[in-house]
């Protein structure tokens, strides 16, 4: 199972490490991760793709009680385009 989740978070310090850190204790492992800062500094949109045998709605769980993780949204894994699954689309910058 390689779920895939798109994160908006503050661009505190560590708030990328405490999600990987996250991401690694829930017995998951990091595939893919692209980051980008938007263009006011304020937010750091992540598109995260992990593998495991873990339930990943617990991932989930965890990474928004994460104090930096704004927003969170599992996306479809089957499809060749990743919409979002219970969330809208963040806007592309």
């Amino acid at each position: 199972m390689n779920p895939q989740f798109q994160l908006l978070a503050r661009p505190a310090d560590g708030s990328l490490e405490r999600i990987l850190r996250t991401v690694r204790s829930r017995g998951f492992e990091v595939r893919d991760m692209h980051v980008r800062l938007d263009d006011d500094g304020h937010r750091y949109h992540v598109r995260l793709k992990v593998a495991g045998s873990r339930d990943p709605s617990m991932l989930a769980r965890q990474l928004e009680k994460l104090c930096d993780v704004e927003h969170l949204a599992a996306l479809h894994t089957a499809g060749a385009a990743d919409e979002p699954a219970n969330a809208p689309r963040m806007a592309a910058g």
